[in-house]
C-alpha cells in the first residue's frame, strides 16, 4: 500500500497546508523582491516571462503539497485551495496594511501583489488540472 492510500486526516493536514501556504507566500515575496530589484516587473515582456515561469514553477508543487500533508491524491483540489487561500489572505493583508513588505515604491508593491495573485490563481487552476481522474 502506498502513502496515497492512507485516509485523509484533516486535523493533521489542515495546519500543515496553512503552514505551506505561508512558506510559499514568503518564498514568492523573496523571489519577487529580487525581480523588482532586477527590473523584471517593469516592462510587459519581462513581466510576461515572470508570469510564464510561475506556471512552470508551480506545476511540480501541486502533487508535492498533498504528499507533504499526508493526503491522498484525490485531495489535490482541497489541498491547493487551502494553501492558496492562506496565501491570498496574507497578500490582501499586506497590500492593504503593509505594502512596504513587498517594495518601498507603491507601484512596485502593487506589481508584486498582482504577480502573487496571478501565482495563486495559477496554483488553483493547476490543482484542478492535476487532480486524478475519478
Amino acid at each position: 500500500m502506498n502513502s496515497f492510500a492512507v485516509p485523509a486526516n484533516p486535523a493533521r493536514s489542515t495546519p500543515s497546508l496553512i503552514f505551506f501556504g505561508l512558506v510559499l507566500w514568503a518564498l514568492g515575496v523573496l523571489i519577487l523582491r529580487l525581480a523588482v530589484g532586477g527590473g523584471w516587473l517593469d516592462n510587459p515582456v519581462s513581466l510576461a516571462s515572470v508570469y510564464a515561469l510561475t506556471i512552470v514553477g508551480t506545476w511540480p508543487l501541486i502533487p508535492l503539497l498533498t504528499r507533504l500533508a499526508g493526503l491522498p491524491r484525490t485531495a489535490t483540489v482541497e489541498a491547493s485551495a487551502l494553501v492558496c487561500g492562506t496565501a491570498v489572505t496574507i497578500d490582501g493583508l499586506v497590500i492593504g496594511f503593509a505594502p512596504w513588505i513587498y517594495a518601498s515604491d507603491i507601484a512596485d508593491a502593487k506589481a508584486v501583489a498582482g504577480t502573487l495573485l496571478w501565482a495563486i490563481g495559477v496554483a488553483l487552476i493547476l490543482g484542478f488540472v492535476r487532480r486524478p481522474a475519478a
